[in-house]
């Protein structure tokens, strides 16, 4: 089947399945449960920050984010024992510093749609969902829910155009996110002995709900046919709880816009190969654990057309470390990651090689003041350093010529007090 049906059979099926759990809902009252759920994260914060080189300075000082979601959910439970569903996320954010997957400025957006069915042989997911290496990932513990620096889903620090700040791509997350919310299968084994399997196809990019049926033109550097697997282990071993994951993701570009190599670029363009592993330990109210991702993806920014590039010329590496310490109704609790990026540069004298490097720090506490309702307080710090070949004047957003793709790199520190307050239902 080609991908193009796969997609519009997909839309077919989603379309008639709300309709169709309502007849069912009507016809077997008892046997239809729908529920909706969701958060609303608000943060206040102080952003001391450097706009060197950046189109519009005023970055920095007192900002706002937020982040939420609205989550529709129903079921139906069959007679031989298959559990059918069906759920829809909706997305409220603010803009470009809340959507570190696709960059999408809408402040409201409907993120995921997807119907599934359960048994004891397993689950199997078809829709706009997150892909089988992003559920499968065992992240490490965070004080904070959405203003966060492993993956921040609101990021106080923005470059000159006001968006989310990834000089080079970098992306400090420690996810394999690449088929996020694109239309996708996804199949989850049963837990065994702790051990849980997942595999998932998608065949395009279609983040967000856009683009779900593509037209038979091919776009230079898009990733199609992504396969993802992932292994997550959860167990307790007496006092002490083991989570674990090993994720692996691969696709395949549509058409290479770099096809030879030369002196002045010795690279070319290549399929997309990502890795990630984790642990995670949790004794009483102490919790610790540490991520690594691998990603060919300059950055490891993955949009609908990376800049992925053979012989590590664009290879990223993320470590994401965090520890978390619970008592009655507070927390305290610390993270660091950092990110090392390869930045290619293609030049008449040579092509060569430099390095977007990123750090972050985060400390705080929090009070959980009921169990819908946490408002906590903390610091955050980045640092952001880049080769002098790509940025020789160290400011901190400066455009990069010869970058295949383009980009720009930067020297940025920035230091951040936030309030965060979470709300959910």
């Amino acid at each position: 089947m080609s991908r193009q049906a796969f997609l519009g059979a997909s839309l077919f099926i989603l379309a008639g399945t709300p309709l169709g759990l309502a007849g069912v809902a009507m016809a077997e009252e008892n046997g239809f449960k729908f529920d909706v759920s969701g958060f609303l994260d608000v943060s206040l914060f102080n952003n001391d920050q450097d706009t060197s080189g950046f189109a519009d300075t005023d970055q920095e000082g007192l900002g706002a984010l937020g982040n939420g979601k609205l989550q529709l959910r129903g079921t139906y439970l069959t007679d031989g024992g298959w559990e059918l569903g069906v759920r829809t996320e909706l997305r409220l954010q603010s803009g470009e510093q809340s959507n570190s997957t696709s960059g999408a400025d809408d402040w409201f957006q409907a993120e995921k749609i997807y119907i599934w069915a359960e048994s004891g042989l397993g689950r199997l997911e078809l829709g706009a969902q997150d892909g089988a290496a992003k559920q499968a990932q065992a992240a490490p513990p965070s004080i904070t829910k959405s203003m966060r620096i492993d993956n921040p889903l609101m990021m106080p620090v923005a470059d000159g155009e006001g968006a989310y700040y990834r000089p080079a791509g970098l992306m400090l997350r420690s996810d394999s996110y690449a088929s996020d919310q694109s239309l996708k299968i996804v199949y989850r084994s049963p837990r065994l002995f702790g051990l849980q399997l997942s595999l998932s196809y998608t065949p395009e990019f279609s983040a967000n709900l856009e683009r779900f049926v593509k037209t038979a033109a091919t776009d230079f550097n898009q990733q199609s046919d992504i396969f993802e697997a992932g292994l997550n282990y959860d167990t307790n071993l007496d006092d002490v709880r083991v989570r674990a994951s090993l994720t692996y993701l691969t696709a395949s570009n549509e058409a290479e816009s770099d096809t030879s190599s030369t002196g002045s670029s010795p690279w070319q363009s290549g399929d997309l190969s990502e890795w990630s592993a984790a642990l995670n330990l949790k004794m009483k109210g102490l919790s610790f654990g540490g991520a690594y991702r691998h990603s060919n993806a300059r950055g490891g920014f993955v949009d609908h057309a990376p800049v992925v590039l053979t012989g590590g010329a664009s290879d990223t590496e993320i470590w994401s470390f965090g520890a978390l310490y619970e008592w009655d109704s507070w927390k305290i609790g610390a993270n660091y990651v950092t990110g090392t990026a390869n930045v290619a540069v293609a030049s008449l004298i040579g092509g060569f090689v430099d390095e977007q490097k990123g750090d972050g720090w985060q400390i705080g506490a929090a009070y959980q003041v009921d169990t819908d309702i946490q408002i906590a307080a903390g610091w955050q710090s980045y640092d952001f350093d880049a080769g002098a070949a790509i940025n020789p004047g160290g400011l901190a957003q400066s455009f990069v010529f010869g970058a295949p793709g383009g980009t720009y790199a930067g020297d940025l520190t920035a230091d951040i007090l936030y309030t965060e307050v979470s709300f959910g239902f």
